[in-house]
């Protein structure tokens, strides 16, 4: 990356007569750099967060009351050599000031961010609209905690983020049994996968987000070998030994619904519905639920009994 280094001589300022000096910021130009955390979800680790990241940044001069804008959804790219994310193109610290920073995750390719300020011009909130996951491969949606720090910094800040859906795990095995069992299909009824996410900033603290849902769907659970979100068969043969298990699937916080799977005992087709809706329970942002389940295989077997002779005179006969 290209280095930059900013240079400047003292300003010579003439005022009635007299020679006066203003001392100016000669330091090197800081390149932003950010680090990433985040808390539970398919990113596992932070080794697994590799997303870019849309940032915002408000800036308030020592002598002023109020922010104004810095830069806005400014994309930051991961950079694997260093494991920090940099602008894209680099963005700089200012020589002075109080800094705010929000961001987003991913950077959003059709979605929508729109930042709300107050009268003072800090943030208020942060509306990202026509987020819509319903994809083959479901990406994490992220919003940060509001990071403030005082300009310029010489180290990557540290952004805290926090996962904005529920991630759906399933695991599949069977009893000890010869039976040929297959999970044919897992679909899952009246979820939301897309919508609007308003996230509210809190300073000293963390942020809170609020979910306007779009209608809800259907949506299959696939495997690693899926074509599309259509493509829901996955013909996985069970064993009592191991579990299988489908991809994860997120989706928008809200109400259990219906898990449905259709399966084959020797090549008969069966379905059973797990109504998780009766009990009222909902799925909580930043939450990973794991449902296992195992297919009783129960072999028919008789237990024969034979009932004693019933005895019956048939009299003395001779011939």
């Amino acid at each position: 990356m290209k280095k930059m280094f900013l240079f400047a001589a003292a300003a010579m300022v003439s005022l009635s007569s007299c020679v006066q000096s203003e001392t100016v910021y000669t330091g090197q130009v800081q390149e932003m750099g950010f680090k990433s955390a985040v808390t539970r979800g398919i990113i596992q680790s932070n080794d697994d967060m590799i997303y870019p990241i849309a940032v915002t940044a408000q800036l308030k001069d020592k002598t002023a009351t109020t922010y104004e804008n810095y830069f806005t959804n400014a994309q930051f790219v991961y950079d694997a050599g260093s494991s920090l994310w940099k602008g894209e193109p680099a963005r700089y610290w200012p020589t002075s000031g109080d800094i705010d920073f929000l961001a987003f995750c991913p950077y959003p390719a059709l979605a929508v961010i729109t930042s709300n300020y107050d009268t003072n011009g800090a943030f208020e909130t942060m509306v990202i609209s026509g987020i819509d996951n319903s994809i083959k491969d479901q990406h994490d949606i992220l919003f940060s905690d509001l990071l403030s720090v005082e300009a310029p910094q010489t180290a990557a800040q540290a952004l805290q983020f926090h996962h904005a859906t529920a991630q759906l795990n399933l695991t599949f095995k069977k009893t000890d049994s010869a039976a040929a069992v297959i999970v044919n299909s897992v679909k899952i009824h009246n979820v939301g996968i897309s919508g609007t996410l308003t996230v509210t900033p809190v300073r000293g603290g963390s942020s809170t987000a609020v979910w306007t849902p779009d209608t809800p769907k259907l949506r299959y659970f696939l495997d690693a070998d899926a074509t599309g979100i259509e493509d829901g068969t996955l013909d996985a043969e069970l064993t009592s030994s191991s579990t299988y298990s489908p991809v994860p699937m997120l989706v928008l916080p809200g109400t259990q619904t219906q898990i449905e799977i259709a399966y084959t005992v020797d090549g008969h087709d069966q379905v059973y519905i797990h109504d998780l809706s009766t009990t009222g329970e909902t799925w909580n942002m930043g939450y990973k639920y794991t449902y296992n389940y195992t297919i009783n295989v129960n072999e028919i077997i008789f237990d024969c009994t034979v009932d004693e002779w019933d005895t019956i005179d048939g009299g003395n006969i001779t011939i």
